[in-house]
Parts: C-alpha cells; sequence; structure tokens
C-alpha cells in the first residue's frame, strides 16, 4: 500500500503539485497537513476514486485532509482535536491511521493521542519536531513513544526546506513502513514523504474457483432433458438456452475466497522485537548511554536473526509449492511476474488527434468502436470486378459435400486443444468446455452436422467479444492496436473440425504455393528463411547486384475482401458447399469492444477475417495463393501474411548496366505488385515495406603507382 504525507502550506497554492505526484505513483493513501480553506466539491471531483477525511485546525491556515482510495474499506474513528484524523482501515487486520499537523500552538498534548493507539497503527504527518536535535520537546514526544511502543520510521535526508531539520516521519507499532523524501521541486518548505506499507489492504479482491466435480455432476442429471430439448426444438433457440443454463450453472458452482495479494506479514513478537529495538536504539543514541546502546545491538541482532530465518522458511515453501493451487503459489508468482517481460502492453489510454488522452474505460471503448467500424466497413470496389462478376467456371467434383463429423473425431479436437480459460462473449471458455460431461458431445455432433450439410451457422456464433492489445506503447492511437477476437468456444470446435476438411481439399488440388511458410504443415519458416538467403548468395555469386524487397500488407487479417473471396474459391474449384459454410461464417458477424469491463456498441464486421480463429490464416493464404503469378519477374518467399521479393539484374553486362537492368525490373515489379493489390483490395504498408540492396564488394583503382 502506497502512501504520500505532504505538508502543502495552502492546497490551494500546491494543487497542480499533489495532481502531479498522484499521477505519477498512484497513491493508495494521501495524508495532507496545513491544507488551508478546502473546496470539497472540486476535491471530490478530481478525485473522484477516492473517499474524503477532512478534520479542521485551529486557524483557517491548518487543517488535515485524508483521501483513500476507494478499494480499500474504511471507517472514521471520531476524534475532537483539531489537526488530528483518526481513520480505521478494514484489511484483514484492521490498521489505525492517525493523520496530525502538531503546529507549536496546537492546543493538545501526546499524551492525548494515546486513546488512538493500538496494536497496529500508524501516526504520520508534521510533528514539528527533529527528535535528534530538539532537545526537552524530543525528550517528551520520545517519553511517550516509549509508554505506547511506538517505534519511528525516519527518512534518510532532512523533509524542512528552510533548515536541515527532519520534522515529517511517521510513528508505527505492529506495522513495517519504507519511508523517504520525494526530490520533486516543490514550492512548499517541505518535502512530500512517500510511504509504501506491506499489508493485505483491500478485502474487496475476491478470488474464485468453481467446484467441477459438481459442474460436472448437475450436468450428468440434466442430460435427459437437454437430448429431448435438442431434438425436438430449433437449434438457435436451444442452444441459447443451453449456454445460458452452463453459465449460469458455472456462477452457481463458483465458491469466492478473499484473496491475500501482499506477502506473508512478520509475526507480531517479531515486530514488537523490532519496535523495541529501534525504539532503545534512539533512546541510547539520545542519552550516551553504553548499557542501553550494547541491549539495543544485542535485541537488533536478535532480531535480524529471527527475520532472516523467517524469510528462509517461507522462501523454501513458497519453491516447493509453487505448482501447488494456494496461497504460496500465488504469492510466488505475484513476486516474479515483475521479471517476466510482456509480449505486448497493456492498453492504459488512447491518445487522440488533438493530443489529448483518455482514460476513462467508457470512452475508450466508444472511440475503439468508432474507428474499428469504420476499419470493418464493406470496401468500395469498383464493378465488374473479374473475381466476382466473370463467367463461372465448372469444376470437376464441385457438388462434393463436406464429410460428416464424427463422435471420436470431436473428442480428438477437444483432446488437443488449449485448455485456455478466457471467455468468450457468452462467458464460455475452452477450459470450461473441458469439464463438460463428453456425453453432450453426441447433440453437438448432430448440429455441427447439420450445419455442414445445410451451410449455415447459429447466430449466437457471430457474436464477438472483442479485446484490444497495444502494438507498441501502453497509450496510443486507435490504430496502433491489435484486435483479438474471443469467438464462441463451441463454434472454435466446429472450425476445427471444417479446418482439417478443408486443409485436405486443398490439398488434393494442389491448391496452396510451395513457396509458402507459416499456417501450412510441413513448411517450416526456418527453412523459407534459409532458401531466401540461398537464393540472395546464389544471385551474388554470379555478380549481379540484387535487390529484396520486403512488403508488409496493411492490417492484412482485417482487410479481407468478402465477396472477392468467396468468388476467388469459386474459380479454384473449391466444392460450393465449402464455399456456402464459409460465406455464413463470414457474413452477419458482430462485435462488442471490452476494455477493463467496459462494452462497446455492437459493431458490424463486413470485412476481414476474425484474429484469434483457427481457419482465418488458411482461408487468408488461400486468397493469395497465386500472388505469385502476378510477379513472375521476381522470386517470391512468402511468410504468412508477409512477402519477400528477390531480384537480380541480367547476367552478362557490365556491373552498371545490371544496375540499370535491375531499375526497370524493379519498377516493373512494382508496378505488378501495385496492380495485384488492387485487384484483391489488400493495401500495401509502404511505412513498413523496405527494400535491401547487395552486391559483391567494389573496390576502388589502387593508387599507388
Amino acid at each position: 500500500m502506497h502512501l504520500l504525507c505532504f505538508n502543502v502550506r495552502g492546497l490551494d497554492l500546491r494543487w497542480g503539485e499533489v495532481c502531479l505526484l498522484v499521477k505519477k505513483h498512484r497513491f493508495d493513501i494521501i495524508v495532507l497537513g496545513e491544507v488551508g480553506h478546502v473546496d470539497l466539491s472540486l476535491l471530490g471531483a478530481a478525485f473522484s476514486n477516492y473517499r474524503i477525511f477532512y478534520q479542521t485546525g485551529e486557524n483557517a491556515h491548518g487543517g488535515v485532509l485524508v483521501l483513500i482510495h476507494n478499494d480499500i474499506p474504511a471507517t472514521r474513528i471520531s476524534c475532537s482535536f483539531s489537526n488530528v484524523c483518526v481513520i480505521d482501515l478494514l484489511a484483514e487486520q484492521t490498521i489505525r491511521l492517525v493523520a496530525i499537523y502538531a503546529p507549536a500552538s496546537k492546543s493538545w498534548e501526546w499524551v492525548d493521542l494515546s486513546s488512538f493507539i493500538t496494536n497496529r497503527c500508524i501516526i504520520t504527518g508534521d510533528f514539528n519536531i527533529d527528535i535528534e536535535k530538539d532537545g526537552d520537546k524530543a525528550e517528551r514526544l520520545l517519553e511517550w513513544m516509549d509508554t505506547c511502543s511506538l517505534g519511528p520510521f525516519v527518512p534518510d535526508s532532512n523533509t524542512s526546506l528552510r533548515s536541515d531539520r527532519t520534522i515529517d516521519y511517521a510513528l508505527a507499532a505492529g506495522m513495517n513502513l519504507s519511508i523517504q523524501t520525494s526530490e520533486d521541486d516543490t514550492s512548499s518548505d517541505h518535502k512530500p514523504l512517500l510511504m509504501v506499507l506491506a499489508c493485505d489492504t483491500v478485502l474487496k479482491r475476491q478470488g474464485s474457483r468453481i467446484i467441477w466435480s459438481v459442474f460436472s455432476l448437475m450436468l450428468s442429471y440434466t442430460y435427459a432433458f437437454w437430448e429431448k430439448e435438442w431434438n425436438s426444438g430449433p437449434y438457435d433457440i436451444t442452444y441459447e438456452r443451453f449456454i445460458s443454463f452452463i453459465v449460469s450453472l458455472a456462477a452457481r458452482c463458483t465458491q469466492y475466497f478473499p484473496l491475500k495479494r501482499a506477502r506473508p506479514s512478520v509475526p507480531h513478537e517479531l515486530m514488537t522485537l523490532l519496535a523495541r529495538s529501534r525504539s532503545l536504539s534512539y533512546k541510547a543514541k539520545r542519552k550516551g548511554d553504553i548499557f542501553l546502546r550494547q541491549e539495543a545491538r544485542r535485541l537488533r541482532n536478535i532480531a535480524r536473526f529471527e527475520l532472516k530465518r523467517y524469510q528462509q522458511f517461507h522462501l523454501t515453501q513458497q519453491l516447493k509449492e509453487r505448482h501447488v493451487p494456494g496461497e504460496c503459489s500465488r504469492v510466488f508468482w505475484s513476486k516474479t511476474k515483475r521479471h517476466f517481460r510482456t509480449a505486448s502492453s497493456s492498453l492504459r489510454g488512447f491518445l487522440l488527434l488533438n493530443g489529448e488522452i483518455i482514460k476513462d474505460p467508457q470512452a475508450m471503448v466508444d472511440t475503439a468502436a468508432n474507428y474499428y467500424e469504420t476499419l470493418f466497413e464493406a470496401p468500395v470496389v469498383v464493378r465488374p470486378h473479374p473475381y466476382v462478376d466473370a463467367p463461372t467456371v465448372q469444376c470437376v467434383n464441385v457438388s462434393e459435400l463436406i464429410p460428416l463429423v464424427t463422435y471420436p473425431e470431436v473428442l480428438n479436437v477437444l483432446r488437443t486443444r488449449k485448455k485456455k480459460q478466457s471467455l468468450d462473449i457468452h462467458g464460455l471458455s475452452p477450459f470450461l468446455l473441458d469439464k463438460i460431461p463428453k456425453n453432450y458431445w453426441h447433440l453437438f455432433v448432430k448440429l455441427y452436422n447439420d450445419s455442414f450439410t445445410n451451410g449455415y451457422i447459429l447466430k449466437k456464433f457471430k457474436e464477438v467479444r472483442m479485446v484490444l492489445l497495444a502494438k507498441k506503447n501502453a497509450i496510443c492511437t486507435p490504430d496502433q492496436t491489435r484486435a483479438i477476437s474471443l469467438l464462441d468456444s463451441f463454434l472454435k470446435t466446429q472450425e476445427r473440425l471444417f479446418l482439417n476438411r478443408f486443409l485436405q481439399v486443398l490439398k488434393d488440388r494442389g491448391i496452396l504455393p510451395d513457396n509458402q511458410s507459416g499456417f501450412q504443415a510441413g513448411h517450416r519458416l526456418q527453412t523459407r528463411v534459409l532458401l531466401l538467403i540461398e537464393q540472395i548468395s546464389s544471385y551474388m555469386s554470379n555478380s549481379s547486384p540484387v535487390a529484396t524487397v520486403f512488403v508488409d500488407f496493411k492490417s492484412a487479417f482485417d482487410q479481407l475482401w468478402f465477396e472477392g473471396c468467396l468468388g476467388k474459391l469459386i474459380r479454384m474449384g473449391i466444392p460450393s458447399m465449402y464455399v456456402k459454410w464459409i460465406q455464413a461464417w463470414l457474413n452477419d458477424r458482430q462485435a462488442t469492444i471490452e476494455i477493463q469491463g467496459k462494452r462497446s456498441r455492437w459493431i458490424n464486421i463486413n470485412r476481414g477475417g476474425p484474429q484469434g480463429s483457427s481457419l482465418t490464416p488458411t482461408l487468408f493464404i488461400t486468397y493469395h495463393s497465386d500472388m505469385a503469378d502476378f510477379i513472375p519477374g521476381a522470386m517470391s518467399f512468402f511468410f504468412a501474411d508477409d512477402l519477400a521479393a528477390v531480384l537480380a539484374g541480367q547476367i552478362g553486362l557490365k556491373f552498371t548496366e545490371q544496375c540499370v537492368d535491375l531499375e526497370r525490373r524493379l519498377q516493373k515489379f512494382f508496378e505488378q505488385l501495385e496492380f495485384y493489390s488492387i485487384l484483391a483490395v489488400q493495401p500495401i504498408n509502404y511505412s513498413k515495406t523496405q527494400f535491401m540492396f547487395s552486391a559483391r564488394a567494389v573496390c576502388y583503382r589502387n593508387p599507388m603507382p
């Protein structure tokens, strides 16, 4: 838990500094002293995520203000003393927070606060006393601290900018704090204090687990009912009722428990020993007593030894149980995850064209919906188009049906799928599907076979939950995000079944090119890279200048043209039933974008294949399988949705003439590539398309005779 303690000497004058500190460090608790006049309505609007506690001062310049984040349950304790605000933080064990501002003219004494001290207590603020330099005043404060078993937590540097005194710090009993001063520029004459308190503070954060044995047992009892419903009613209505029942049953079988996110607290007796050692050290330093110094050193060594042994015990236990569900493994992975590099940065905000940054989740999803609704609009294509309007080509086996699904085949697909826990729009996940009794899949075999026979998709299958990942920066424009479609979990099983059949058709007709690597079994990416390097080396061995063009297609999967893809599949000789099913799979899809629990409006998807589907990559490379025929002057190497083209000058000419010939070939290549890009409605990302020139080293004539 992160705390800020700052004597602002007039909040109206240091308002901007406080806002910058909170934005930079994201404090859980903010203690401000000597705030003066406070506009609570303005404060509530600026810190809407915090609850505000204010205690008036003895004059117009005093007053203490405490802001506590909404996630931390807290209750205020009645206190009549000016400049003293007492609050209980309702953690796993209640923590008493006492925020003070103690000017020299205060109307209360330290002993008056004794009734507010508990065995887990923190007192922080401006004490206006340096416990090492202020003589009698420090002595009275230290004697009161000894009677209340309070230990001081003092920063390493002075906190007053008018002198070298340290008058802002914290006192604690039964708690451990780390404290330091902020070195940011401030116009106040006090430095802000940054503190970290190790404790489990938020009871609202709960973990959950589903009792899967009860879940499966209930489904086994209701199988006869669903079998009857599945055989009698329309599939769309029955499926909608079935998934609602599964989600409700999973929620009913869910058990909730409080999460202990912080590290295990140090035992109370050890905390008491540490506090006593710290208190004796200050007393020995103040009085110069050699016996007190020796006793403090003895207690400190004992405390360090016990603390080290305690930490070693917990670390050993966490290592042993790191793969076992429970509190130890959770603590272990929460500590180690900071050392792992994430593949994609989390999206924290959108940067608008006018330079404004929005971080409100609802505003973010609305902005993203506007962008992706435009991106997924059907493209404007000049008609007639050869893919769509050319005369139909009669092919052999065009009336071939999609082979029916068998029950063992479905079980095999389920066994090979990754058991991910990411939820689709209905609240289902592949992990949950694995817990459904196997006899239920007999019902889905009928559904899948009926879908393949009649070429249709359930309406619920076309509803998509879309999450956004930032490509580079956590705060970026919407076009710098990657949309991942979390499809219906039962649809993903059917997609895999259809993909196995579709790949067999492509293999039988020899449609996919051999120079395509990625999303094609038996064609490794490493082999394609080696062939590319070998091709460049072969040209260079003939003393030819070589040009390699690395082409990147803009939002490749998201730019798939539905009509053109379907028309092209027909002209490739793909059986009509396969094309009909793909058409049903592509058309009439809807998506809602979700960010931090907030969802956007439904947007129509009239372009692009869903990223996250196992069928989309294969459909994409099938659509572009004839790209090499449009650029015959280059050796083409395809890497998933990228292209590397190698061109060389004519052999047998002078080097300068070869360069001229290579330039002519490049010009023709770019014209052919642009023609194909327009024809396939697949725009090129010119900013990411790169060019590399390679040639044997040409040395200058030796100037020496």
